[in-house]
């Protein structure tokens, strides 16, 4: 990865406790033009062969450029 930096910046959060089979996390990178971003990644743990019990990314949601996943203040639609 090209860039500034990169951290974690939350525990990995297993949906249901220790024997979740979802889980959540979150990071922040920096660019190497100092734009910030945060990524949500969302992991589940296979529950059949091949792989059994392997965890594997299902998803990655990026924040905008204030770090906020939820969109607000942004209009109730499309505009022309």
């Amino acid at each position: 990865m090209n860039g500034q930096s990169w951290t974690m910046e939350t525990e990995l959060n297993r949906v249901g406790g220790e024997s979740g089979w979802i889980a959540t996390q979150v990071m922040k990178t920096i660019s190497s033009d100092g734009r910030m971003r945060r990524w949500q990644w969302e992991l589940r743990k296979n529950k059949r062969p091949p792989c059994l019990g392997c965890w594997k990314i299902e998803s990655i949601g990026s924040s905008d450029r204030n770090g906020d996943f939820e969109a607000r203040d942004r209009g109730d639609g499309w505009s022309d």
